[in-house]
């Protein structure tokens, strides 16, 4: 058994044992068990593996937004794709046989309460779930259609120097996600293949400076522009020394969410998406980001869409994860890198070696623009003209 086996085996233990999910004192070692286990569910939900109950109801909430408003609307859902029920009657004999109400609401408590995934698009849920008991309420959002998810890879680099920078790299169609990945790890298992130094993973720190890996490298990176229609690369980047002192609180949180904005009203305005829409923003994870950091960080980003655009845009999860387990970061952080390079590293470094050709190469094959704009005026901009689809930097200087 894998250690991810091991993880989605303890969920649906706990779940299968356990009452509903309760909120604990902090604990260090806690927390990384349960970061573990999410992002082994996530792993799970992004393979496309429906075998027991937790990956099932994390599968539906991934896919049906709304159903994560209402455990009803939850049960509905998983009777109808899991058990193959259909018609708006359940009879007696039925109920024995399709998975309860409580075993659901528990598989939901857990994903949302102890993972912080998927979390409920309501504030008057977050609030107070029992609320919701309208029966017209309750079917409307059962039968509301899947909606179409944007996927976000996003990097931050830069902490330490002049300028603070988050990257990201965008697969705008679901689909195509899955496609693109599998692309990707038949190309990595094609390779490894008689390889002895083949990477365990594609990370611009780890590059080797005297080249002998940029064959790969560009290859890797290749599996993915390939798909030029269906993916595009976002970045914003803010020198900190020409933004006010009280600007620079949170400011890393906020780039995260002006990316965003930035970004979709980009690819809305070039035409190649269209709302609603929902969004999967996952990063690379840094240090320990606790679930109450990233319930938090969520619910910025829930409050700042509902305001932004109302009920046409809401976040689908916000997860930070290790770079190691998901391949589409490690595009994300060559992208993110490869702009670090050019903007912090080589003005104040005369001497070049591998990774700036890397870097140049990464982005000359991007064609990346560089939209130049006023530092004090980073959190207000909504819309910038740009004539490249396929990569973007906004560099607020």
């Amino acid at each position: 058994m894998s250690e991810n086996e091991r993880l989605i085996a303890e969920i649906e233990e706990e779940i299968l044992n356990d009452g509903e999910s309760e909120e604990e004192v902090f604990d260090e070692e806690k927390e990384a068990e349960k970061r573990k286990k999410a992002e082994a569910l996530w792993e799970a939900i992004q393979n496309g593996e429906t075998k027991n109950i937790s990956q099932k109801v994390a599968s539906i909430l991934n896919r049906f937004d709304e159903t994560r408003n209402s455990d009803i609307a939850l049960m509905i859902k998983y009777w109808q794709i899991f058990e193959n029920h259909s018609g708006t009657s359940v009879g007696h004999e039925d109920l024995f046989k399709l998975e309860r109400l409580t075993t659901i609401a528990r598989a939901r408590a857990k994903i949302q309460n102890e993972f912080k995934l998927f979390l409920s698009t309501s504030e008057k849920v977050r609030r107070a779930r029992k609320e919701l008991s309208e029966v017209e309420a309750e079917y409307q959002i059962a039968t509301k259609p899947e909606l179409p998810i944007i996927h976000i890879y996003a990097d931050e680099t830069g902490k330490t120097d002049d300028y603070l920078i988050v990257g990201s790299f965008w697969v705008l169609e679901n689909t195509r996600h899955g496609q693109i990945k599998t692309q990707m790890v038949d190309w990595i298992n094609e390779k490894k293949t008689g390889h002895r130094s083949f990477p365990s993973e594609f990370h611009f720190k780890e590059f080797k400076n005297d080249g002998s890996q940029m064959e790969l490298y560009k290859e890797f990176i290749n599996t993915v522009i390939r798909n030029g229609d269906s993916i595009s690369f976002k970045a914003i980047g803010v020198n900190k020394r020409k933004i006010r002192r009280e600007a620079q609180k949170g400011l890393l949180e906020e780039l995260y969410y002006q990316l965003l904005r930035l970004g979709v009203n980009h690819e809305i305005k070039t035409g190649r998406i269209a709302l609603p829409k929902q969004i999967s923003y996952v990063k690379d994870l840094e240090g320990n980001e606790s679930r109450f950091l990233i319930e938090q960080m969520s619910q910025k980003i829930i409050d700042n869409l509902k305001t932004h655009y109302e009920n046409n845009l809401r976040l689908n999860s916000y997860l930070p994860l290790d770079s190691r387990v998901e391949r589409y970061l490690q595009v994300a952080d060559l992208f993110t890198a490869s702009i670090n390079r050019i903007i912090n590293f080589q003005p104040n470094n005369k001497n070049r070696n591998a990774k700036d050709a890397l870097a140049d190469y990464i982005l000359s094959l991007t064609n990346l623009q560089i939209i130049k704009l006023d530092a004090e005026n980073f959190q207000d901009i909504t819309e910038v003209k740009t004539e490249n689809d396929m990569a973007v930097l906004y560099l607020f200087n």
